[in-house]
């Protein structure tokens, strides 16, 4: 079965490394899906040049409204970009922000990739549902939403749980979510997701895919990780 390996280059790529990164992108062949998610100063350049989907890495959801750094969901859609990132921890937004970018990333047709975890002190069994009804208000079909569980205390020191745990959270989110939507959900795990454990992590029945951080940008370590996928 085919996986989703969602590059989030978050801020470590320059501008003199944009193009022979997508070139030696276009050169990895592999039967999996791989979506690139650059800076937003460089998505022209990826939408442009890369023979891969393009998504960004966060948007605003007003469109109402002239804030001054931000782009919108009209802006991502007429450049052509199919996917977004939502929620991720590190911005420490909200409920109600997050929910508001997801519709509104929803409206525009355009693939959210929504990131939800639990802290080192949190029961998951207690905090993910209730995020996932929060971020997921007015949700009606969740097809179209790329769910990752990403524990935030993997994101902030870089260890990730074992796999038998990963594999215990990731089985009650699909039953949970499967439970109230009666679909199945496209779920992926990221957080301290390297070429050493992405083959163990991906044989996880209830993971559909990893998305790989800020060593998403050292193309040497894309290469190692889609070899240990294939």
């Amino acid at each position: 079965m085919k996986k989703i390996i969602v590059l989030n280059h978050k801020m470590s790529m320059l501008y003199d490394d944009v193009y022979h990164y997508i070139e030696q992108l276009n050169n990895i062949e592999t039967e999996n899906d791989i979506v690139v998610c650059p800076s937003n100063i460089f998505l022209e350049a990826f939408l442009n040049n890369s023979d891969y989907p393009v998504g960004s890495q966060d948007v605003c959801a007003k469109l109402d409204e002239n804030i001054t750094g931000e782009i919108s969901t009209d802006q991502l859609k007429s450049l052509g970009v199919e996917y977004s990132i939502v929620g991720h921890s590190e911005r420490h937004e909200n409920s109600m922000v997050i929910n508001e970018k997801l519709l509104a990333i929803l409206d525009a047709n355009i693939f959210p990739i929504l990131f939800f975890g639990e802290a080192i002190d949190e029961n998951y069994r207690e905090v993910i549902p209730q995020k996932l009804d929060a971020y997921l208000r007015e949700v009606e079909n969740i097809q179209f939403i790329i769910f990752v569980y990403e524990p935030e205390y993997a994101t902030q020191s870089g260890t990730l749980p074992n796999v038998e745990k990963i594999s215990e959270v990731t089985e009650f989110i699909s039953k949970y979510l499967e439970d109230k939507y009666h679909k199945k959900p496209n779920l992926l795990y990221g957080g301290g997701v390297n070429s050493n454990n992405v083959r163990d992590i991906l044989k996880i029945d209830s993971i559909n895919g990893v998305v790989i951080g800020s060593i998403s940008s050292d193309i040497k370590e894309v290469h190692k990780i889609i070899n240990n996928i294939s």
